[in-house]
């Protein structure tokens, strides 16, 4: 018969690895398909300036027509990095949040294998206690 330990060890090591296989899957969809639409979006987005380029110089002459060009796509930048840095931002305080939690978990873990060690008739609560604790959660949560 195996130790409280030892089961509570081996339901960790299952659900961490279903986990990674799910994540790499996932992760390896996406970037075929993140290639594709990435190769389609490049060659849109090329013919566009070119277009727009053409029809500026028409208009206004072909110095400035790529200089208003060139200012756009600095604005453009410009935006998209502060949008990407609040993003950053956001998750870095996300990851510090989850790290408190997991810790707290893993206190609270060691505790109770610490508790069941000292009363063995109490495993039987801890480990009914830490399987609610650690079950899956919904993965339907709204950040």
């Amino acid at each position: 018969m195996l130790s409280l330990g030892a089961i509570l060890l081996q339901n960790l090591v299952t659900r961490v690895t279903d986990r990674v296989d799910e994540t790499m899957d996932v992760a390896k969809r996406n970037a075929i398909a993140g290639a594709a639409i990435g190769l389609l979006l490049v060659t849109a987005y090329g013919l566009g300036v070119v277009a727009t380029a053409v029809l500026l110089a028409q208009r206004y002459g072909t110095v400035p027509a790529l200089f208003g060009l060139a200012g756009g796509f600095l604005l453009l930048a410009l935006i998209v990095l502060a949008v990407v840095a609040m993003r950053n931002k956001r998750e870095r305080e996300l990851r510090r949040i989850r790290r408190q939690q997991l810790a707290a978990r893993r206190d609270l873990m060691a505790a109770a294998t610490t508790v069941a060690m000292k009363k063995p008739f109490a495993a039987t609560a801890v480990a009914l206690a830490l399987g609610f604790l650690l079950a899956p959660k919904s993965r339907r949560d709204d950040d």
